[in-house]
């Protein structure tokens, strides 16, 4: 019977190719060709009957009471259907008598297909009906899923045709996508009604399987509006996804292994309670959480928590669609003002910003001029030290008994020059001051040997020094087996070397003994600690730092001589170097020697202002660096390098402290009016959702009126109490 076809249950239908060495050439014929051919198998030449007043036209397909043609009213020139019941065998009148009877009901409705005419008495009996030119929904789905906006157009169409029926008193009870006609202009009507009931009839009604709700499932149940809603929630979880909820090939396996109906009802009522609810169209990604709310309302298992009945779903999407046409303005006014705020804070920040940098590139510039005028400062009093121990050095160098000590080789002669020495050692340095004056004297004859030594030490007296660099002024020490070099011309400053004794940085200050006729004697030079050559006093964030421009006898350059942090157990004893990239920047600052007369907002360019310290722990400081060369001064035309520089450096971040507090401070309170802001526009903005909302409304009407009515309340009380 057709009533029991109709809970066959859906399975997915899969081909099975056969592929054989015998067949592999022979042609297959594909799947839509096999329809075709079975198509004009079943066509009929002629309709079963001839009625009056209509032209059958076109024969459209048989099904299991008979076949369904096409025709034209000769009167009206509309096109209708035409289904002839021509199997009377295994006719349901029942069945039909129901479908006729509901459709007198919904007779007119545009949400249905309307019936014409009916031939109970014909052989073989018919009925007409509207012709649907695109079919039904069923075949609409077979090419695949909707979107999302189309489906929800149609399922709303749908309900509104069953909110109708339902007014009327009728439960279609059998709602599905096949049950589901689409006409010319592609809206869906409603047809077969063949399992529909009245709202006051007991009689059980079967639908589809996975379309039908569970508590359906059953002989005796009674035929419920929740039926529908169901049915309608399972139809747009399928326009969605493309799947029926529950549907797969396990459930599929374990109705079809059932051997009656009753056990396949039974079966199928069990599946959506003992199965996790669909998730399939939450993962869409048009599928937003109100629409997926109204799906999950609709398919959900217990009836009690599911849509009363239609009108609720339509009220559901309608309140979805009203939410969603509001939600441009609700975003522009949210958007607006914040994007207003946003926009402020922005040219805010960028202006603070703009006035930032312009303040800390004036700062770094005031501070790069100071400390490059104490670099200035320092370099010259380093200049003065410099020359003052070469005056000194000079001013010895033509002693008269000195050149006749350096001619004799007795023995009373070499006793005299080391007197004469030590006194002299002891006499000058007492005009420097404490730390700051020579640590050794020493006289080295023509021929490289030690001639004199303060303070004394024997062992050293007739020693060969000549390979020393403070000997012959060649910028390395040479070979002690190298022949004899020529003797330095001028006064001359020796490359820093460390000191055997006492493992400190040492430097050698030199001068030639020439005689009146201008032959070279020799040298006398005085050996003075690194460390504590010159004071300095700067701020108390400036350091001043002495660099050796001279390569050592390693062949490197950029020694640092004099760091407050050598002085440090971590440092001391060690030989740090500046990077390549910082000597070649200090090389090129002296090189061209020049002093901060720049534009403003330019930094001077004898700064670096990224610059590193090595001896800086912390890798991440940078510092402001201004470098000055030591030179001396000798005369108006006579400038000596000594090679040397000087660096004054500042710790950005003390630089720009005061700066960075403001900007704190900026920071904090930005973020303290946005927060105000932002409270501001959501505060009027609850108040704007609460009105629009009914239950806020009266709520809030309540909170409102509360004062207003205790007080009318006590004043009443009062003026009862004055009566009584």
């Amino acid at each position: 019977m057709e009533q029991n076809k109709s809970f066959e249950p859906i399975i997915e239908q899969r081909e099975t190719h056969i592929s054989t060495p015998e067949l592999q050439d022979t042609p297959v014929m594909g799947q839509v060709d096999m329809e075709h051919a079975e198509a004009l198998s079943l066509r009929s030449a002629h309709p079963p009957l001839k009625i009056a007043g209509y032209e059958q036209e076109q024969f459209l397909g048989r099904g299991a009471f008979g076949e369904v043609w096409k025709a034209v009213d000769c009167n009206s020139g509309r096109e209708v259907a035409i289904k002839f019941y021509s199997h009377r065998g295994g006719l349901d009148w029942s069945h039909m008598t129901r479908e006729v009877e509901k459709l007198q009901y919904l007779f007119s409705d545009r949400y249905v297909v309307q019936l014409f005419d009916v031939g109970w008495d014909a052989d073989p009996p018919y009925y007409v009906m509207e012709y649907m030119a695109f079919g039904s929904l069923e075949d609409r789905l077979r090419e695949g899923p909707m979107s999302v906006a189309e489906a929800v157009k149609t399922i709303r169409e749908v309900a509104v045709g069953l909110a109708h029926a339902h007014d009327k008193g009728i439960l279609h009870c059998d709602l599905k996508p096949g049950n589901i006609m689409l006409d010319q202009d592609g809206r869906p009507r409603l047809a077969d009604f063949g399992q529909a009931r009245l709202k006051h009839e007991h009689a059980p009604a079967l639908g589809t399987l996975f379309y039908m709700a569970p508590e359906q499932a059953d002989m005796s149940a009674v035929p419920d509006a929740r039926w529908d809603v169901y049915a309608l929630g399972a139809m747009l979880y399928r326009m969605i996804t493309g799947e029926l909820p529950y549907l797969n090939d396990e459930n599929s396996k374990q109705l079809s292994s059932q051997t009656s109906l009753d056990a396949r009802l039974k079966c199928y009522s069990g599946l959506a309670a003992s199965q996790q609810k669909p998730v399939a169209h939450r993962l869409h990604p048009s599928v937003d959480k109100s629409l997926a709310e109204i799906i999950d309302k609709c398919l959900a298992v217990d009836r009690r928590k599911r849509h009363p009945n239609v009108q609720t779903v339509l009220n559901a999407l309608d309140l979805r669609e009203t939410r969603r046409s509001q939600r441009p303005m609700l975003l522009l006014g949210l958007v607006g003002p914040s994007l207003i705020i946003a926009i402020m804070a922005l040219v805010a920040w960028m202006l603070f910003q703009k006035t930032i940098e312009t303040a800390s590139t004036h700062l770094l510039q005031r501070t790069g001029e100071s400390n490059h005028f104490a670099a200035l400062s320092v370099a010259e009093r380093f200049g003065l030290e410099v020359d003052k121990r070469w005056r000194i050095l000079e001013q010895e160098s033509v002693s008269p008994d000195l050149h006749a000590w350096l001619k004799s080789d007795s023995k009373e002669s070499k006793v005299e020059l080391q007197t004469w020495l030590e006194q002299k050692h002891r006499l000058w340095n007492s005009q420097f001051s404490a730390g700051t004056g020579a640590a050794y004297w020493f006289v080295l004859d023509k021929d490289g040997k030690v001639r004199a030594l303060s303070p004394t030490a024997g062992t050293l007296i007739g020693s060969y020094f000549g390979y020393r660099e403070y000997f012959h002024g060649q910028g390395r020490e040479l070979s002690p087996f190298d022949p004899v070099p020529s003797i330095i011309s001028r006064p001359h400053r020796s490359t820093i070397f460390r000191s055997q004794p006492t493992n400190q940085l040492a430097v050698a200050f030199s001068v030639p003994i020439l005689s009146a006729s201008g032959q070279t004697l020799g040298i006398i030079a005085m050996e003075t600690a690194m460390g504590k050559f010159a004071e300095f006093q700067g701020s108390r964030n400036q350091l001043a730092v002495l660099v050796d421009l001279k390569q050592d006898q390693a062949g490197q350059a950029g020694l640092i001589v004099e760091h407050p942090a050598l002085n440090n157990n971590d440092h001391r004893g060690q030989s740090t170097y500046l990077s390549a990239e910082q000597f070649k920047s200090v090389q090129q600052i002296c090189r061209n020697a020049t002093h901060p007369q720049t534009p403003d907002n330019e930094v001077s360019t004898n700064t670096i202002i990224q610059y590193h310290d090595p001896l800086d722990d912390n890798a991440d400081d940078t510092w402001l660096a201004s470098i000055a060369p030591v030179k001396v001064l000798r005369g108006d035309n006579d400038v000596r390098e000594t090679d040397w520089a000087i660096i004054v450096q500042e710790q950005t971040q003390q630089t720009l402290s005061p700066l960075v507090r403001v900007r704190r401070l900026f920071i904090v309170g930005g973020l303290i009016a946005l927060v105000l802001a932002a409270l501001i526009v959501g505060g009027l903005w609850w108040i704007v959702l609460t009105i629009a909302n009914p239950a806020g409304r009266l709520r809030l009407l309540r909170f409102w009126n509360r004062p207003t009515t205790l007080h009318s309340e006590t004043t009443t009380g009062a003026s009862a109490h004055k009566t009584l």
